[in-house]
Protein backbone atom coordinates (compact mmCIF):
# COMPACT_ATOMS: atom_id res chain seq x y z
CA UNK A 1 0.00 0.00 0.00
CA UNK A 2 1.10 3.52 -0.49
CA UNK A 3 3.29 5.42 2.37
CA UNK A 4 2.51 9.02 3.09
CA UNK A 5 5.25 9.91 0.67
CA UNK A 6 2.64 8.20 -1.84
CA UNK A 7 5.18 5.57 -2.38
CA UNK A 8 4.80 1.98 -1.99
CA UNK A 9 6.60 -0.01 1.18
CA UNK A 10 8.42 -2.94 0.11
CA UNK A 11 7.26 -6.15 1.47
CA UNK A 12 8.82 -8.70 0.23
CA UNK A 13 7.34 -12.24 -0.91
CA UNK A 14 8.48 -15.65 -1.56
CA UNK A 15 6.88 -16.57 -5.12
CA UNK A 16 7.24 -19.68 -7.51
CA UNK A 17 7.75 -18.97 -11.51
CA UNK A 18 4.58 -20.44 -13.23
CA UNK A 19 3.74 -20.99 -16.95
CA UNK A 20 3.24 -17.80 -18.66
CA UNK A 21 -0.65 -17.25 -18.97
CA UNK A 22 -0.45 -13.36 -19.01
CA UNK A 23 -0.41 -11.27 -22.47
CA UNK A 24 2.94 -11.19 -24.14
CA UNK A 25 6.09 -13.07 -23.79
CA UNK A 26 8.92 -13.03 -21.80
CA UNK A 27 11.48 -13.44 -24.23
CA UNK A 28 9.98 -11.41 -26.75
CA UNK A 29 9.59 -7.59 -27.34
CA UNK A 30 6.00 -7.21 -28.69
CA UNK A 31 4.47 -3.57 -29.42
CA UNK A 32 1.40 -5.01 -30.31
CA UNK A 33 0.73 -6.44 -27.15
CA UNK A 34 -1.09 -4.81 -24.69
CA UNK A 35 -0.80 -5.04 -20.68
CA UNK A 36 -3.96 -4.28 -18.69
CA UNK A 37 -3.10 -1.02 -16.19
CA UNK A 38 -5.55 -2.44 -13.63
CA UNK A 39 -7.62 -0.04 -12.23
CA UNK A 40 -6.23 2.52 -14.49
CA UNK A 41 -7.91 3.04 -17.83
CA UNK A 42 -5.78 1.84 -20.56
CA UNK A 43 -3.15 0.07 -21.24
CA UNK A 44 0.54 -0.41 -21.44
CA UNK A 45 2.83 -1.42 -24.06
CA UNK A 46 4.44 -4.39 -24.59
CA UNK A 47 7.91 -2.43 -24.81
CA UNK A 48 7.63 -1.27 -21.17
CA UNK A 49 7.22 -5.08 -20.46
CA UNK A 50 10.21 -6.94 -21.50
CA UNK A 51 11.56 -9.96 -19.86
CA UNK A 52 7.99 -10.78 -17.16
CA UNK A 53 7.17 -13.28 -15.96
CA UNK A 54 4.38 -14.88 -13.91
CA UNK A 55 4.30 -16.35 -10.62
CA UNK A 56 2.19 -17.78 -7.59
CA UNK A 57 2.62 -17.23 -3.98
CA UNK A 58 1.32 -18.41 -0.84
CA UNK A 59 0.11 -16.01 2.27
CA UNK A 60 -1.95 -17.63 5.00
CA UNK A 61 -2.42 -20.80 3.23
CA UNK A 62 -3.85 -19.11 0.07
CA UNK A 63 -2.08 -18.89 -3.37
CA UNK A 64 -1.75 -15.87 -4.95
CA UNK A 65 -1.54 -14.91 -8.79
CA UNK A 66 0.93 -12.49 -10.21
CA UNK A 67 0.88 -11.45 -13.49
CA UNK A 68 3.44 -10.01 -15.50
CA UNK A 69 6.32 -9.57 -12.87
CA UNK A 70 8.75 -7.71 -14.18
CA UNK A 71 12.54 -7.93 -13.13
CA UNK A 72 14.40 -5.66 -10.87
CA UNK A 73 17.45 -5.07 -11.97
CA UNK A 74 17.31 -3.82 -15.34
CA UNK A 75 21.29 -4.14 -15.93
CA UNK A 76 21.85 -7.80 -14.98
CA UNK A 77 19.01 -10.22 -16.29
CA UNK A 78 18.56 -13.68 -15.04
CA UNK A 79 15.11 -14.80 -15.72
CA UNK A 80 14.49 -17.58 -13.71
CA UNK A 81 13.06 -21.08 -15.01
CA UNK A 82 9.82 -22.38 -14.54
CA UNK A 83 9.43 -23.65 -10.95
CA UNK A 84 12.24 -22.13 -9.53
CA UNK A 85 11.55 -19.69 -6.40
CA UNK A 86 11.97 -15.95 -6.26
CA UNK A 87 11.65 -13.11 -4.32
CA UNK A 88 9.24 -10.56 -5.70
CA UNK A 89 8.02 -7.14 -4.03
CA UNK A 90 5.31 -4.29 -5.45
CA UNK A 91 6.32 -0.68 -5.50
CA UNK A 92 6.06 1.43 -8.32
CA UNK A 93 5.66 1.43 -12.37
CA UNK A 94 7.41 3.47 -15.08
CA UNK A 95 4.40 6.00 -15.25
CA UNK A 96 4.28 7.35 -11.54
CA UNK A 97 5.00 10.73 -11.03
CA UNK A 98 4.86 13.93 -8.21
CA UNK A 99 1.49 13.51 -8.00
CA UNK A 100 -0.16 9.98 -8.20
CA UNK A 101 1.47 6.40 -8.37
CA UNK A 102 0.99 3.30 -10.00
CA UNK A 103 1.91 -0.10 -8.49
CA UNK A 104 4.17 -2.68 -10.06
CA UNK A 105 5.26 -5.99 -9.39
CA UNK A 106 8.80 -7.04 -9.52
CA UNK A 107 11.04 -10.01 -9.30
CA UNK A 108 15.00 -10.56 -8.03
CA UNK A 109 17.07 -13.44 -8.75
CA UNK A 110 16.44 -17.07 -7.85
CA UNK A 111 16.36 -18.47 -5.01
CA UNK A 112 19.16 -21.41 -4.69
CA UNK A 113 17.18 -23.73 -2.84
CA UNK A 114 18.93 -27.30 -3.96
CA UNK A 115 22.58 -25.33 -4.30
CA UNK A 116 22.48 -26.42 -8.10
CA UNK A 117 23.94 -23.83 -11.10
CA UNK A 118 22.12 -24.92 -13.90
CA UNK A 119 18.37 -24.87 -12.05
CA UNK A 120 17.00 -24.72 -8.29
CA UNK A 121 13.56 -26.61 -8.97
CA UNK A 122 11.51 -26.98 -5.85
CA UNK A 123 7.86 -27.34 -7.10
CA UNK A 124 5.93 -25.62 -3.30
CA UNK A 125 3.11 -23.46 -4.83
CA UNK A 126 1.96 -24.61 -7.82
CA UNK A 127 1.08 -28.42 -8.32
CA UNK A 128 0.23 -28.65 -11.95
CA UNK A 129 3.45 -26.76 -13.49
CA UNK A 130 4.28 -27.51 -16.67
CA UNK A 131 8.38 -27.39 -17.52
CA UNK A 132 9.85 -26.02 -20.47
CA UNK A 133 10.18 -28.69 -22.95
CA UNK A 134 13.14 -26.55 -24.22
CA UNK A 135 14.91 -26.18 -21.27
CA UNK A 136 18.39 -28.14 -20.91
CA UNK A 137 17.48 -29.40 -17.16
CA UNK A 138 19.56 -32.34 -17.59
CA UNK A 139 22.95 -29.91 -18.27
CA UNK A 140 25.40 -31.39 -15.51
CA UNK A 141 27.53 -27.98 -13.76
CA UNK A 142 29.63 -28.00 -11.17
CA UNK A 143 30.65 -25.14 -8.94
CA UNK A 144 33.62 -23.07 -9.61
CA UNK A 145 35.49 -23.34 -6.30
CA UNK A 146 35.19 -19.86 -4.33
CA UNK A 147 38.13 -18.21 -3.12
CA UNK A 148 38.02 -15.44 -0.40
CA UNK A 149 37.60 -11.79 -1.67
CA UNK A 150 36.43 -13.10 -5.17
CA UNK A 151 33.55 -12.12 -7.24
CA UNK A 152 32.11 -14.95 -9.26
CA UNK A 153 29.42 -14.76 -12.30
CA UNK A 154 28.25 -18.37 -12.99
CA UNK A 155 26.25 -18.73 -15.84
CA UNK A 156 23.78 -21.89 -15.72
CA UNK A 157 26.16 -23.45 -18.45
CA UNK A 158 29.30 -23.87 -17.55
CA UNK A 159 30.25 -20.57 -18.06
CA UNK A 160 31.92 -17.71 -15.63
CA UNK A 161 34.28 -15.05 -15.04
CA UNK A 162 36.30 -14.73 -11.96
CA UNK A 163 37.33 -11.63 -10.15
CA UNK A 164 40.24 -13.33 -7.99
CA UNK A 165 43.76 -12.39 -6.84
CA UNK A 166 47.38 -14.26 -5.74
CA UNK A 167 46.19 -15.91 -2.84
CA UNK A 168 47.59 -18.55 -0.68
CA UNK A 169 45.60 -21.84 -1.14
CA UNK A 170 47.16 -24.23 0.87
CA UNK A 171 44.46 -26.44 3.32
CA UNK A 172 41.91 -23.54 3.00
CA UNK A 173 40.09 -24.71 0.14
CA UNK A 174 39.28 -28.07 -1.31
CA UNK A 175 39.69 -27.12 -4.82
CA UNK A 176 43.56 -24.87 -5.14
CA UNK A 177 43.52 -22.32 -8.18
CA UNK A 178 45.67 -23.23 -11.26
CA UNK A 179 47.60 -19.89 -10.79
CA UNK A 180 50.30 -19.31 -8.74
CA UNK A 181 52.42 -15.64 -7.35
CA UNK A 182 54.30 -13.29 -5.24
CA UNK A 183 52.21 -10.71 -3.71
CA UNK A 184 49.23 -11.64 -1.93
CA UNK A 185 46.14 -9.19 -3.06
CA UNK A 186 47.59 -8.58 -6.93
CA UNK A 187 44.46 -8.80 -9.34
CA UNK A 188 43.74 -11.54 -11.92
CA UNK A 189 40.47 -11.96 -14.24
CA UNK A 190 39.40 -15.28 -15.80
CA UNK A 191 36.71 -15.83 -18.36
CA UNK A 192 35.92 -19.38 -18.99
CA UNK A 193 33.31 -21.02 -21.08
CA UNK A 194 32.79 -24.65 -20.78
CA UNK A 195 34.90 -27.06 -18.03
CA UNK A 196 34.97 -30.51 -16.44
CA UNK A 197 31.96 -31.44 -14.26
CA UNK A 198 32.19 -33.77 -10.57
CA UNK A 199 29.51 -35.50 -9.60
CA UNK A 200 27.98 -34.72 -5.76
CA UNK A 201 28.20 -30.77 -6.13
CA UNK A 202 32.06 -31.07 -6.46
CA UNK A 203 34.01 -27.68 -6.49
CA UNK A 204 35.59 -27.38 -10.17
CA UNK A 205 38.16 -24.84 -10.72
CA UNK A 206 39.22 -23.17 -14.54
CA UNK A 207 42.22 -25.20 -16.27
CA UNK A 208 43.78 -23.15 -19.09
CA UNK A 209 44.49 -25.81 -21.00
CA UNK A 210 41.30 -28.16 -20.65
CA UNK A 211 38.41 -25.33 -20.48
CA UNK A 212 36.89 -25.31 -24.22
CA UNK A 213 37.71 -21.47 -24.12
CA UNK A 214 39.29 -19.05 -21.68
CA UNK A 215 41.02 -15.52 -21.64
CA UNK A 216 43.07 -14.69 -18.68
CA UNK A 217 44.20 -11.06 -18.19
CA UNK A 218 46.79 -10.89 -15.21
CA UNK A 219 48.93 -9.19 -13.09
CA UNK A 220 52.22 -11.08 -11.90
CA UNK A 221 50.97 -14.22 -12.10
CA UNK A 222 52.51 -17.60 -13.11
CA UNK A 223 50.04 -19.44 -15.57
CA UNK A 224 50.59 -23.18 -16.54
CA UNK A 225 49.83 -22.60 -20.55
CA UNK A 226 51.05 -25.80 -22.57
CA UNK A 227 52.27 -24.21 -26.05
CA UNK A 228 53.20 -26.72 -28.83
CA UNK A 229 52.17 -29.98 -29.19
CA UNK A 230 53.91 -33.91 -28.24
CA UNK A 231 58.10 -33.56 -29.02
CA UNK A 232 57.65 -30.16 -30.76
CA UNK A 233 59.56 -27.17 -29.37
CA UNK A 234 57.48 -24.50 -26.73
CA UNK A 235 57.21 -21.61 -29.10
CA UNK A 236 58.23 -19.15 -26.61
CA UNK A 237 61.69 -20.86 -25.56
CA UNK A 238 62.15 -23.54 -28.23
CA UNK A 239 63.14 -25.69 -25.72
CA UNK A 240 62.36 -29.41 -26.71
CA UNK A 241 60.19 -30.68 -24.21
CA UNK A 242 57.22 -33.68 -23.90
CA UNK A 243 54.99 -30.84 -23.62
CA UNK A 244 56.61 -27.12 -23.63
CA UNK A 245 55.07 -24.76 -20.69
CA UNK A 246 55.69 -21.52 -20.35
CA UNK A 247 54.86 -20.87 -16.97
CA UNK A 248 57.48 -18.85 -15.71
CA UNK A 249 56.88 -15.72 -16.74
CA UNK A 250 55.76 -12.63 -13.69
CA UNK A 251 53.58 -10.02 -15.49
CA UNK A 252 50.57 -8.39 -16.67
CA UNK A 253 49.52 -11.13 -19.73
CA UNK A 254 46.57 -11.41 -21.42
CA UNK A 255 45.68 -14.99 -22.94
CA UNK A 256 43.25 -16.56 -24.86
CA UNK A 257 42.61 -20.37 -25.63
CA UNK A 258 40.61 -21.95 -27.67
CA UNK A 259 40.52 -24.89 -30.26
CA UNK A 260 40.34 -22.14 -32.88
CA UNK A 261 41.02 -18.33 -32.70
CA UNK A 262 39.59 -15.87 -35.09
CA UNK A 263 40.82 -11.67 -34.50
CA UNK A 264 39.18 -9.85 -37.29
CA UNK A 265 39.70 -5.77 -37.87
CA UNK A 266 36.35 -4.58 -39.58
CA UNK A 267 37.31 -1.06 -41.31
CA UNK A 268 41.23 -0.82 -40.07
CA UNK A 269 44.24 -2.38 -39.47
CA UNK A 270 45.10 -5.06 -37.45
CA UNK A 271 48.18 -4.13 -35.37
CA UNK A 272 50.04 -6.58 -32.97
CA UNK A 273 52.87 -4.58 -31.76
CA UNK A 274 55.68 -5.35 -29.56
CA UNK A 275 59.17 -3.81 -27.95
CA UNK A 276 60.57 -7.27 -27.59
CA UNK A 277 59.37 -9.59 -30.49
CA UNK A 278 56.48 -11.50 -32.34
CA UNK A 279 56.37 -14.94 -32.31
CA UNK A 280 53.96 -17.00 -34.62
CA UNK A 281 54.01 -20.94 -34.09
CA UNK A 282 52.18 -23.89 -35.68
CA UNK A 283 53.11 -27.36 -35.45
CA UNK A 284 51.27 -27.44 -38.72
CA UNK A 285 51.51 -25.39 -41.79
CA UNK A 286 51.41 -21.25 -41.40
CA UNK A 287 50.12 -19.23 -44.41
CA UNK A 288 49.68 -16.05 -45.27
CA UNK A 289 47.32 -14.04 -47.55
CA UNK A 290 44.78 -17.12 -48.16
CA UNK A 291 43.52 -20.30 -46.12
CA UNK A 292 44.63 -22.35 -49.48
CA UNK A 293 48.02 -20.55 -49.88
CA UNK A 294 50.45 -23.09 -51.83
CA UNK A 295 53.90 -20.96 -52.36
CA UNK A 296 56.30 -21.92 -50.42
CA UNK A 297 58.93 -19.14 -48.43
CA UNK A 298 62.16 -19.02 -49.26
CA UNK A 299 64.53 -19.48 -46.46
CA UNK A 300 66.92 -16.39 -46.80
CA UNK A 301 70.20 -17.72 -45.90
CA UNK A 302 69.85 -20.87 -48.06
CA UNK A 303 68.96 -18.89 -50.72
CA UNK A 304 72.08 -16.46 -49.65
CA UNK A 305 74.27 -19.25 -49.90
CA UNK A 306 73.24 -20.45 -53.25
CA UNK A 307 73.67 -16.89 -54.94
CA UNK A 308 76.88 -16.69 -53.31
CA UNK A 309 77.93 -19.59 -55.05
CA UNK A 310 76.65 -18.58 -58.41
CA UNK A 311 78.04 -14.97 -58.27
CA UNK A 312 81.50 -17.21 -57.18
CA UNK A 313 81.52 -19.21 -60.01
CA UNK A 314 80.68 -16.06 -62.54
CA UNK A 315 83.80 -14.62 -60.87
CA UNK A 316 85.82 -17.43 -61.63
CA UNK A 317 88.09 -18.08 -64.61
CA UNK A 318 86.60 -19.97 -67.44
CA UNK A 319 88.26 -22.82 -69.29
CA UNK A 320 87.72 -23.60 -72.58
CA UNK A 321 90.23 -26.37 -73.75
CA UNK A 322 93.30 -24.92 -73.86
CA UNK A 323 91.85 -20.99 -73.22
CA UNK A 324 91.34 -19.30 -70.31
CA UNK A 325 89.49 -16.14 -69.22
CA UNK A 326 86.73 -14.31 -67.48
CA UNK A 327 83.96 -12.42 -68.47
CA UNK A 328 84.45 -9.42 -70.02
CA UNK A 329 82.24 -7.07 -67.91
CA UNK A 330 81.80 -7.82 -64.38
CA UNK A 331 79.66 -5.11 -63.40
CA UNK A 332 76.33 -6.96 -62.50
CA UNK A 333 77.69 -9.17 -60.79
CA UNK A 334 79.96 -6.93 -58.63
CA UNK A 335 76.47 -4.96 -57.97
CA UNK A 336 74.74 -8.38 -56.82
CA UNK A 337 78.08 -8.99 -54.46
CA UNK A 338 77.02 -5.55 -52.76
CA UNK A 339 73.44 -6.13 -52.75
CA UNK A 340 73.86 -9.96 -51.50
CA UNK A 341 74.64 -7.80 -48.08
CA UNK A 342 71.33 -6.52 -47.65
CA UNK A 343 69.23 -9.36 -48.50
CA UNK A 344 68.95 -10.83 -45.41
CA UNK A 345 66.60 -9.49 -42.83
CA UNK A 346 68.14 -8.05 -39.14
CA UNK A 347 64.54 -7.92 -37.58
CA UNK A 348 62.44 -10.91 -39.23
CA UNK A 349 63.24 -14.71 -38.93
CA UNK A 350 61.76 -17.82 -39.58
CA UNK A 351 62.28 -21.61 -38.81
CA UNK A 352 64.33 -23.92 -40.55
CA UNK A 353 61.71 -26.32 -41.90
CA UNK A 354 63.24 -27.55 -45.92
CA UNK A 355 60.28 -29.33 -47.82
CA UNK A 356 60.01 -32.69 -48.35
CA UNK A 357 60.00 -34.58 -51.02
CA UNK A 358 59.16 -38.11 -51.52
CA UNK A 359 61.71 -40.66 -52.39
Amino acid sequence: MPNHDGLFDAVIYVAEVTNKQSAGDTYKRNEDVKYPRGKVDGSISGADMLFAIDVRYSINGRNQYLKNVKPANPNIKQIPIVGESILVFQTINHESNLNETFPQWYYMFPIGISSNVNTNIVPTVDPNIEFDLDYPYATKTSHLQPYKGDLLLEGRFGNSIRFSSTIDFKDTYTQPGNWSGINNGDPILILSNGREYKENKQFVTENINTDKSSLYLTSTQKIPLTLGSENQPNSLTGALTPRGTETNYIGSQLLGVSDRVILKARTDLAVIDSPLGIVLNSTGEIKLGAEDAAVSMVHGDILLSVLQNIINQLNSIIQCGSASGTFINLQYAEKAQTQLQELLSSKYFMDFKPYKTEV
